[in-house]
Formats: C-alpha cells, sequence, structure tokens
C-alpha cells in the first residue's frame, strides 16, 4: 500500500448495455477500452487502471488537470465504435488515497465519490464530483450539459471528434482530414455540427481551473 497526500482523479465507467453485444462487438470494445488507457498512461507513467468482466473499467489519474480530457476520450472512444456502444462515467477528484499494486484494491475519498456517482447514475451518463466544494459548484451543472451533447454525438461525430480531443488542439483540421481520409470540408462541418467548439472550451476551462487550485 502506498498512501498518497496528494489529489488524484478516478474515472469509473460501466458499459451501456453490455449483455447485448455480440462476442466480435466485445472484442471490439475490449481492444478500444485497453487502447484508451495506454493513451493515458503515456500521458502520465504514473496513472493506473483496470478492467473488470470486460465491461467495467476504472482509471487513476495523477495529471488531475487532465481528467476531463481523459473521460471525454473514454466516452467519445467508445460511442465511435458504433450505434450500439455507450458507457456511464463517473469521475472525481480528493486527496488521501491509499494506492496499492491493483486499482481494484486501492482505496480513498476519489475511489468513493467516483463509485458512489456511478451508482446513482439513472438517466445519466456522466457525473463529476469533487472533495473540494468549488469545484464540484462550478462544473457540476456544466458536466450536465456536456453529458447532453455527447449523448447526441452520433458515432461518426464521436470517430472524427476523438482525434481532436487526444491531441488537445495540437492537430490541424486538414491533418485531422487526412487522418480519416476525408474532405477538410467534411471534417470541418462534422466537428461543427459535433460541438466540439463548445467541448474543447470546457476542458480547457477545466484544465485551467484544476492546474491552478491550491491543495493543503
Amino acid at each position: 500500500m502506498e498512501p498518497n497526500s496528494k489529489p488524484i482523479a478516478v474515472i469509473s465507467g460501466d458499459i451501456v448495455n453490455s449483455t447485448k453485444l455480440a462476442a466480435a462487438q466485445f472484442e471490439q470494445l475490449l481492444t478500444r477500452t485497453k487502447e484508451i488507457q495506454s493513451w493515458i498512461s503515456a500521458g502520465n507513467a504514473s496513472n493506473a487502471h483496470s478492467i473488470r468482466r470486460g465491461d467495467e473499467f476504472q482509471s487513476v489519474v495523477h495529471d488531475i488537470e487532465n481528467a476531463l480530457r481523459y473521460t471525454i476520450v473514454y466516452r467519445v472512444g467508445i460511442k465511435a465504435l458504433g450505434k450500439e456502444f455507450d458507457c456511464r462515467i463517473s469521475f472525481a477528484i480528493a486527496m488521501n488515497a491509499d494506492l496499492r499494486e491493483l486499482v481494484s484494491e486501492s482505496m480513498g475519498e476519489a475511489f468513493v465519490l467516483s463509485g458512489r456517482g456511478l451508482k446513482a447514475l439513472k438517466n445519466d451518463r456522466l457525473v463529476f464530483h469533487s472533495d473540494r466544494c468549488e469545484l464540484t459548484d462550478h462544473f457540476g451543472l456544466l458536466i450536465k450539459y456536456l453529458d447532453r451533447q455527447l449523448s447526441e454525438l452520433t458515432s461518426r461525430q464521436c470517430e472524427v471528434m476523438l482525434p481532436m480531443i487526444r491531441s488537445h488542439e495540437t492537430m490541424s483540421i486538414g491533418e485531422l482530414a487526412e487522418k480519416l481520409d476525408i474532405a477538410t470540408a467534411t471534417a470541418s462541418k462534422s466537428l461543427k455540427a459535433s460541438g466540439w467548439a463548445l467541448v474543447n472550451e470546457l476542458n480547457n476551462q477545466f484544465i485551467n481551473q484544476v492546474a491552478g487550485l491550491k491543495y493543503a
């Protein structure tokens, strides 16, 4: 066990209607989830993950300012697989965690808040909590609006948005179009229809506010 006094983020999620997925679809899902987790670890080598039964996932995030970005990548990345795919995600930021080799055996306030939030989700698919009231109060409603926006995206719009949120503004529209082998105008139109500008603005706001947050 490794006590951790610094704040961490915990992302907990499960797949919606996973029992209805065919075997091939389930393999697609598992591959995509592992890809996302590898990418999150590339952002910070201390980040750790778990997958349970193939349809439940969890990530421990030490670069907490990127917690929303990682959450969006999970949601959009899974929805990009097709209309049959979606997930519910609860993420939380808090201090004082007891981190173990296995994520599933780790404990702490962020794990409690994240797990409790996931269990409480009914019609919504995304929720955020923190041990800092100013964070929860500021982003609670904004995350609800983000949830609505992401829920309405088509799998194609998710496919187009995914490289943009992963690159964090380092990819141009032209580079995106080349990567997806589509016309630049098509990429631009799809991003606009997906509400990418507002999603990106919210992500940047989250990064700036969390990065500037002072933990005693």
